[in-house]
């Protein structure tokens, strides 16, 4: 038999603080109102997800975490812990574990604004602030702003060399922001989070 490789994640789910434990900031030893229920059981190992094309649930291999705010009532909050699979396609529902990103997203009807964080070690999704490479991404391009006016000494070489870089960067920031866009209209047809009203 062969050996399934999955990652543990936390799943869970709260709306407007309906769950103190799946709640920012995370701590996953708060106890429930209910007696012997506390935030630890949360965490599912092996993490199980749904894979597209497939029936059934397979061994996730990224855990997720949603968290955001209605725009017309920013007191209405969502934070979702969950886990995902990497398909393997070239479709947006592979991108929620591809690329963290935030934004603008619609759910049952209304908009919210907020971030889908991804990761892909153990229990990674307990972090209020979950991916470090979410904020490498925004100072990479700086770092590299100086770098390259170190090294270049004649100004208008550098001007050349950054406005081919933006040109870049513009181009890549547009095509993540259509990805996100393409995997949330994707969510909102995919029964990926199954929570009753």
């Amino acid at each position: 038999m062969q050996e399934v490789n999955s990652i543990g994640c936390f799943v869970c789910f709260s709306f407007n603080g309906s769950d103190p434990t799946c709640e920012d900031t995370f701590n996953s030893t708060i106890f429930h109102k209910e007696l012997n229920r506390i935030g630890v059981s949360n965490y599912h190992y092996p993490c199980w997800a749904l894979k597209k094309k497939r029936q059934g649930l397979f061994p996730a291999d990224h855990c997720i975490k949603v968290n955001g705010h209605r725009i017309d009532d920013v007191s209405q909050t969502m934070v979702i812990r969950t886990c995902a699979l990497d398909s393997g396609t070239f479709t947006a529902d592979t991108e929620i574990v591809r690329i963290s990103h935030c934004g603008h997203f619609k759910y049952k009807g209304y908009q919210y604004s907020g971030c889908v964080q991804s990761c892909d070690t153990d229990g990674c999704n307990g972090a209020s602030r979950m991916s470090k490479h979410l904020y490498l991404s925004y100072v990479a391009p700086i770092i590299a702003m100086i770098l390259a006016a170190l090294h270049y000494q004649n100004l208008s070489d550098f001007m050349n060399m950054w406005s081919e870089m933006t040109d870049r960067l513009f181009i890549r920031v547009l095509i993540c922001n259509l990805c996100a866009l393409l995997l949330l209209v994707a969510l909102s047809y995919v029964p990926l989070f199954m929570i009753d009203d």
